[in-house]
């Protein structure tokens, strides 16, 4: 068994990551110029229009780059598994599936990830739920977008609501939506770190790179 089977998912991941950091900050950037311009009475169109097709371009590159993740995830762990690594707490197919399942995506893909980093570079199962300064960092960002999405969503359904109305102040809707794109953009970038640890350790960085020679 081969570590090197993470080098293309690991590419991949990364790549599309920062297709997904360009396009989220891109959005922020234009939609803040937007409601600066909008809020003075000087409305800009064009930075509405470049935001909105960043953020078009953003989807169509989030939901392949959340496929990677997922593949890479599950591959990573699978080359602990198979090198015999013992005492590891969570299955290939639980850390990549854990963040479709509601409630457990909120704190097993975390714990997954820890564990993965701290055995990849050689901790023992003692230390597998030691900190992680990129793997927290990710996660904060993540559950950080989840929480703004819901607020998103829960405006959302305010709206259309017939009998409701909603008494949020049209600008801090704007707000949430930029923070969301600044934690969506924090997060893939974590991410980029993690992915790069793991992976590095692994294939030639870890002391116990041996194992998967």
């Amino acid at each position: 068994m081969k570590a090197s089977n993470l080098r293309v998912p690991a590419l991949v991941v990364t790549v599309l990551s920062w297709a997904v950091i360009a396009f989220s900050l891109i959005y922020a950037v234009t939609h803040t110029a937007w409601l600066v311009s909008y809020t003075q009475m000087m409305e800009s169109p064009v930075m509405l229009a470049v935001g909105s097709f960043a953020a078009l371009l953003n989807i169509f590159v989030y939901l392949p780059s959340i496929i990677a993740v997922l593949v890479w995830i599950y591959l990573a762990h699978s080359n602990l598994h198979r090198a015999g690594v013992e005492g590891l707490n969570y299955s290939p197919i639980w850390a990549a599936l854990s963040f479709l399942v509601p409630v457990a995506n909120l704190f097993v893909p975390f714990k997954a990830m820890r564990e993965l980093a701290n055995r990849s570079a050689g901790e023992p199962m003692e230390l597998a739920d030691a900190d992680v300064d990129e793997v927290f960092s990710w996660w904060g960002c993540w559950i950080g977008s989840m929480v703004v999405g819901m607020v998103m969503a829960y405006t959302i359904l305010v709206t259309i609501v017939p009998w409701l109305w909603m008494t949020t102040p049209f600008w801090a809707n704007q707000v949430i939506v930029i923070l969301a794109s600044i934690l969506t953009a924090g997060s893939a970038f974590f991410l980029i770190r993690v992915v790069k640890l793991v992976t590095d350790n692994q294939i030639d960085g870890a002391s116990m790179a041996s194992t998967f020679e």
